[in-house]
């Protein structure tokens, strides 16, 4: 008998969609993606030079406080933060429509199948029906998809709402009217924790590794600075 889904079997089921689609569009978009990442590190490396190179003119000149908080909008360090946000733009924007576009056209045509589900859905034994148990029709499923725009841009906590029982309907089912079901109520299998746990641990490095990343390119500049 089928039983509401629960966060985490839906999040892996997420998840391997995810990487399925990554590993798609790694060949076409990495060549880019590197550039691009490039560009962004050497905006940011500009930015941090125009920014203490600013301060220690106002330290040298004997500012106040008040003259170090007002150098903070000086055109020169504006035109630095724009030059960043334009290259972050520039290094997300197309992965992120290609991605996001992917990941509608592998989710819209797995729950009009007779699957009920995306790939990963399959995988952990999801399906995704309409309130009354049945297959959600075309419009229901893409504007499904649609509303998954929003519990995105709540920052996920529309995605989180999923682990409120006894329903566990996140936003967009809701707004959607359709609901997630799990062929059985038994705990996630140890390959599926196992999943997830790595990704604990990829996330946990390369949060590491970024900010240890962004410490060494700020200390170089404050050295620039120092002379």
């Amino acid at each position: 008998m089928s039983a509401p889904a629960r966060f985490w079997p839906r999040y892996a089921a997420w998840s391997l969609d995810a990487a399925l689609v990554a590993a798609v569009l790694a060949p076409f978009l990495w060549g880019r993606l590197t550039r691009d990442a490039q560009a962004l590190e050497q905006r940011f490396v500009d930015m941090l030079d125009r920014f203490y190179g600013m301060l220690g003119q106002q330290i040298e000149a004997g500012g106040s406080p008040l003259d170090l908080a007002a150098a903070l909008g000086n055109d020169t360090l504006r035109q630095g933060i724009a030059a960043l946000e334009a290259a972050l733009l520039r290094t997300l924007c197309v992965p992120v429509l290609a991605f996001t576009a992917l990941m509608l056209v592998l989710h819209v045509v797995g729950e009009r199948s007779r699957w009920q589900g995306s790939p990963g859905k399959r995988a952990l034994g999801l399906r995704v029906v309409a309130r009354d148990g049945t297959r959600p029709g075309f419009v229901r499923t893409v504007g499904r998809q649609i509303a998954g725009l929003l519990s995105w841009l709540t920052l996920n906590l529309g995605h989180a709402m999923a682990a409120i029982g006894p329903e566990h309907l996140a936003l967009h089912d809701r707004l959607s009217s359709t609901r997630v079901v799990r062929s059985t109520a038994q705990p996630l299998p140890a390959w599926v924790r196992g999943w997830i746990l790595v990704q604990a641990i990829a996330a946990a490095l390369l949060t590491l590794l970024l900010f240890g990343r962004l410490a060494a390119l700020a200390q170089a500049a404050v050295e620039r600075a120092l002379g």
